[in-house]
């Protein structure tokens, strides 16, 4: 962990490419769980990793990516996931050697939160722990939370893997044309939810081609001190013939090497459709370029999933507060309060002060679940009951504002853990 964490600080280390391609040339169909194979064709997998690493590759990932409970079981191999993932992280170990560093590669679910879907906190947490612990068990080097379209999904999948394993953390999602998630969450919310709960890089993956990640990439750049990750698709799929292809050549995709590491990648290599041959092409534009330092100053940030509000920038925020008291208290509170906190973000307001004092006996999950979806102004919390405020924190999907009370110093491993923002007064 040490080693990697170092050379991460220290040096741009090149990842691998694309599993799928190279296992659909061995026979792979469509219709198979790419995974399985790491108990059916296990010298295959081996022989996948294996191209990586002669390629140049640094850090090799496990072929795991959908091996969590809710897509095994669209293959029937819900009862294999441990299996699966433990072999994968195996077989990877295997090849690399001393000198490859093995990545542990989660995707998401596939499900969608309360309210839009029926997915818990607790569900999606029960998820990843179950897939983490068999990667962690097997030894691998580090995880990497990878192609996420929701920030809500992706703060589970982190917390879950520090609180169940010591593995370094990489967190990744996936862009649109508005360098947003599908989720809504912005590039910069990313990177700063990501840092706060103390990840060891954070960035972007899949998307497009290279092209479509830069600017992401570039946005993450302005508020993150961590060193950031990039694997781009080579280009966007085309369907020839019946065949789903890639058609941007390994010198076209490597060529956006240089724009990266200026933009503070320490980590790069290739998402769908890249192979081998995208990794040389990149390792070759490394060996011509010194990294820039990385950014050490961290700024005071608070974050919703959708906004994000820099103390710094704006010694003399627009603040509204609000006693949570007035509304619990009243028949249809919840949506009252929805209503008047949406209104605050067409007004400009900077950040809302949400005042749970005398606030105890509610349901924190079904709250933080609704307002955290609805309200798009970051918030800072204040309570005198502590675990209303770590279970605020433990599920809000942003970076939210803690007043320092009693309370809080009571809980203050809590917040850190939970990437909170402290405040003397609001």
């Amino acid at each position: 962990m040490r080693n990697f964490l170092h050379s991460l600080q220290e040096r741009v280390l090149l990842y691998d490419g694309a599993k799928g391609v190279l296992l659909q040339a061995h026979g792979l169909k469509g219709d198979e769980a790419a995974e399985s194979w790491n108990l059916l064709k296990p010298d295959v997998v081996k022989g996948v990793y294996r191209q990586y690493i002669e390629a140049g590759s640094a850090v090799i990932q496990t072929n795991t990516f959908p091996g969590n409970a809710v897509t095994l079981q669209g293959h029937g191999l819900a009862a294999k996931v441990y299996e699966i993932n433990y072999a994968g992280v195996k077989l990877a170990k295997e090849v690399a050697g001393e000198k490859t560093f093995v990545a542990a590669s989660v995707g998401p679910t596939g499900l969608f939160f309360v309210p839009v879907g029926e997915l818990t906190f607790t569900q999606a947490y029960q998820i990843f722990q179950e897939q983490l612990a068999a990667l962690a068990e097997a030894g691998a080097d580090l995880v990497n939370f990878e192609t996420f379209t929701d920030l809500q999904e992706l703060r589970v999948a982190i917390l879950a893997a520090k609180e169940k394993t010591q593995l370094p953390i990489i967190a990744s999602l996936t862009f649109g044309p508005k360098n947003s998630t599908m989720a809504g969450n912005p590039a910069e919310v990313c990177a700063i939810v990501c840092e706060a709960l103390g990840v060891a890089a954070v960035g972007a993956n899949c998307s497009g081609g290279p092209q479509s990640l830069l600017v992401p990439i570039k946005k993450m750049s302005t508020v993150a001190t961590v060193p950031l990750v990039v694997k781009a698709n080579a280009g966007l799929p085309e369907t020839v013939q019946g065949r789903t292809i890639y058609k941007e050549t390994p010198e076209q995709f490597a060529a956006y090497t240089k724009a990266f590491v200026e933009s503070g990648v320490r980590l790069i290599g290739g998402c769908c459709g890249t192979t081998p041959a995208h990794i040389r092409a990149i390792k070759r534009e490394l060996e011509k370029l010194q990294a820039p330092p990385l950014k050490t100053k961290k700024r005071p940030f608070i974050a919703s999933a959708y906004r994000y509000f820099d103390f710094s920038q704006n010694p003399n925020p627009t603040v509204q507060k609000l006693a949570l008291k007035d509304f619990f208290c009243k028949a249809n509170g919840l949506n009252a309060l929805l209503d008047l906190a949406q209104s605050f973000d067409a007004e400009g307001i900077d950040y809302l002060v949400l005042d749970f004092t005398a606030c105890s006996d509610f349901d924190v999950w079904e709250f933080v679940s609704n307002f955290s979806f609805s309200v798009r102004v970051p918030v800072v919390i204040k309570s005198h009951q502590p675990h209303v405020l770590t279970e605020f924190l433990k599920y809000y999907p942003g970076r939210a504002g803690v007043i320092l009370t009693e309370a809080a110093a009571a809980v203050a491993e809590k917040l850190v853990h939970y990437g909170a923002y402290v405040l003397h007064e609001a």
